[in-house]
């Protein structure tokens, strides 16, 4: 048996505090480096591929995918963590072998100068609006999914969890810079892995049990609810193996093509061999919390199941609230702030990795005349500016959203922009001949699309709405069609791309030499 439910506490409280603190440390010596343009967005290029490695995965795991993965489970068993997987796999092999070394070719700071360079100043403006509003709405969804979870545990109030959160993250991202938040993101990758562990560690010990017996106990609540199906030809199922796995798979494409949060990290990294090495360890290190996080739920629900926890299995809506509730209700003193802690640490190195990436996209969109230490400033006003608009948002998503699942919801919200943003760098890259004039009214249709495909039922009146897994697949594969269609139609000249396709990639391309990477110079010069 578990530990009788307690109160949130002195003990737990500290470790929070300390927490805190030792961000903000860390943020201040950070920002102790010298600050202009280098420093300040990419480290001066030479943060360690393994501190980058970690940084990425702490970056894509939010407090949404942490709070929700171990609730998962209990709606549909072992479906979304394989197809979790598969997509993994399947992705590696594009990353490794095709976007890391395309890209580390360039001495970009933002990845939207890939887009005025391979179209026009036009696709280049729409990559950062869509990476604007997408980063906005992100950290507004990971700011509330942190706080309703510190709501469910401490039963403080919800706004003041909300601005507390949004300050805190803030402060250090403006102090530390790039820097700080690389740096940060590693702690809080070992507090995320950690706090995980230490729950599975903690539940074995009590009933005396083994992921075994877990898995074993799932497999049968989930056999006799026939929840995992492998794959479904109806568009209203809400998940399947096959499905999810393509879902996921478009996601992960599309964030390291064409998000500056991860595409900023293969940037800072000194060469082409530190950078994947880098993205191996990403992987690695994104496959060992995922499989922690669904222990934490095949735990929880073999404790339910055992009648030692008191879980409503039919509130679907609720399901992410599951690993918090158990969180206080069951943990003991001290760890159960840990855990919380770690759920922190899951949405804080988000929050601070999109404040950066945001200040650093915009801070580069300013005029080239402009004197280049004063993007420091302007990137510091974007952070501060970002943080509120978030933090505000956090507020109104909370009205919007209310007791709807979190995991659905995130394609349904900021990853509307996903696949249109991701799909114009898979369209520059890869489809050579496709002009900026069939690009960008490409890149609406699909973002209109992934709207329609989210709220089929609000807006177009069908019975109900499509399944989540379909709306970044969906968006991008009408991306592509429709681009190449336009491009057939629209008039209006060809512009060279030597060198910025896949198929030119042995041309050099027409760029200032300071965004030619060495190798890729001495590669050009033979």
């Amino acid at each position: 048996m578990t530990c009788p439910p307690h109160e949130f506490g002195f003990l737990d409280y500290s470790v929070m505090f300390v927490y805190f603190v030792a961000m903000l440390a860390i943020g201040v010596w950070a920002g102790s480096h010298k600050k202009d343009d280098d420093e300040y967005f990419l480290a001066q290029r030479q943060i360690p591929w393994y501190a980058i490695g970690l940084s990425i995965v702490a970056t894509l795991i939010s407090s949404l995918s942490y709070i929700s993965e171990p609730g998962e489970v209990f709606l549909s068993g072992f479906t979304n963590i394989t197809g979790k997987f598969i997509a993994i796999v399947l992705e590696t092999g594009f990353v490794l072998f095709l976007f890391i070394p395309f890209l580390m070719r360039f001495r970009f700071t933002s990845a939207y100068e890939y887009l005025g360079h391979r179209f026009d100043a036009n696709a280049r403006m729409l990559g950062v609006i869509f990476f604007s509003l997408q980063t906005i709405a992100w950290m507004g969804f990971v700011i509330l999914a942190m706080a309703r979870t510190m709501v469910e545990v401490t039963h403080l109030h919800l706004g003041t969890i909300i601005l507390l959160l949004g300050i805190i993250t803030t402060l250090y991202t403006m102090v530390g810079g790039y820097r700080g938040v690389v740096w940060t993101d590693v702690v809080q990758f070992f507090l995320m892995f950690g706090g995980a562990f230490g729950c599975i560690l903690f539940i074995g010990i009590t009933t005396h049990s083994t992921p075994i017996d877990w898995i074993s106990e799932a497999a049968k609540y989930h056999g006799e609810k026939q929840s995992t199906r492998i794959f479904s030809l109806d568009p209203y199922q809400r998940s399947t193996i096959v499905s999810f796995a393509l879902t996921m798979f478009v996601w992960h494409v599309c964030i390291h093509l064409g998000n500056q949060m991860t595409v900023q990290r293969y940037f800072s990294t000194t060469d082409l061999k530190a950078a994947r090495k880098s993205f191996i360890l990403a992987v690695f290190g994104n496959l060992c919390i995922n499989t922690v996080l669904v222990l934490v739920g095949l735990a929880i629900l073999y404790e339910n199941l055992k009648g030692n926890t008191q879980v409503d299995l039919s509130q679907e809506k609720k399901a992410d609230m599951i690993f918090p509730r158990y969180m206080v209700e069951f943990l003991p003193p001290g760890l159960a702030g840990a855990v919380l802690t770690a759920v922190l640490a899951a949405a804080m190195s988000t929050i601070s990795s999109g404040f950066n990436s945001l200040a650093t996209v915009l801070a580069m969109e300013r005029k080239q005349t402009d004197n280049p230490s004063s993007r420091v400033s302007f990137a510091t006003g974007v952070t501060l500016l970002a943080g509120l608009l978030s933090t505000l948002l956090a507020y109104g998503i909370d009205v919007l959203v209310q007791d709807r699942n979190i995991v659905e919801m995130m394609p349904r919200s900021f990853n509307c922009f996903t696949a249109p943003l991701g799909g114009m760098f898979i369209i520059g890259i890869f489809i050579p001949w496709i002009r900026a004039v069939a690009m960008v009214p490409a890149t609406l249709i699909a973002f209109v699309s992934a709207i329609l495909i989210s709220y089929g039922k609000e807006l177009l009146g069908l019975e109900k709405n499509l399944s989540f897994t379909l709306v970044m697949p969906a968006s991008l594969f009408i991306m592509i069609i429709t681009a190449i269609v336009l491009d057939l139609i629209l008039p209006g000249p060809r512009k060279d791309t030597a060198g910025l396709t896949w198929f030119s990639m042995n041309q050099r391309p027409n760029l200032h030499p300071s965004l030619i990477s060495d190798f890729q110079e001495k590669k050009a010069n033979g």
